[in-house]
C-alpha cells in the first residue's frame, strides 16, 4: 500500500505578497510607507493636528502602484494608520475615499472625526 504525499498547494501571489510586505511609519515624512523585495511600492499621507484638545490625524491619500493593488496591501497600510491613531490616542479623519470605504466596512476601530 503506498501512501500518496500531499503535496502543498502553490502559495497565491497574495499570500506571497502579503508575507513580503514591510509597512513602516515616515514620520519625517507623515507618512506610512509600503515596501516589497526592498522596492517602495505604496504610501499613506496623513497630517496631525490638534482641534479642542483633541490629537486628529487626517489621512490624505493612500497610493499604491496599480501591480499591486487588489492583493490587500492597501489594507496593510490602513492597519498601519489605524494603530497609529489608536497608540496615539488620536481621531481618525478620513479624507481618502479609500480610508472612507475602508472605515464605513469596519466601524468602531478608532474614533473619527468629522470630515
Amino acid at each position: 500500500m503506498h501512501r500518496k504525499h500531499r503535496q502543498r498547494p502553490p502559495q497565491s501571489a497574495q499570500a506571497i505578497l502579503q508575507q513580503i510586505a514591510q509597512v513602516v511609519h515616515n514620520p519625517v515624512r507623515d507618512r506610512f510607507e509600503l515596501w516589497v523585495a526592498g522596492d517602495l511600492v505604496g504610501v499613506l499621507g496623513y497630517t496631525t493636528e490638534v482641534e479642542d484638545g483633541q490629537k486628529t490625524v487626517t489621512i490624505l491619500h493612500t497610493v499604491l502602484y496599480d501591480e499591486y493593488t487588489g492583493h490587500g496591501l492597501g489594507t496593510r497600510l490602513m492597519r498601519g494608520a489605524i494603530e497609529y491613531v489608536r497608540q496615539q490616542g488620536a481621531r481618525l479623519r478620513p479624507v481618502c475615499s479609500f480610508t472612507k470605504t475602508y472605515l464605513d466596512a469596519h466601524p468602531g476601530l478608532v474614533p473619527v472625526a468629522p470630515a
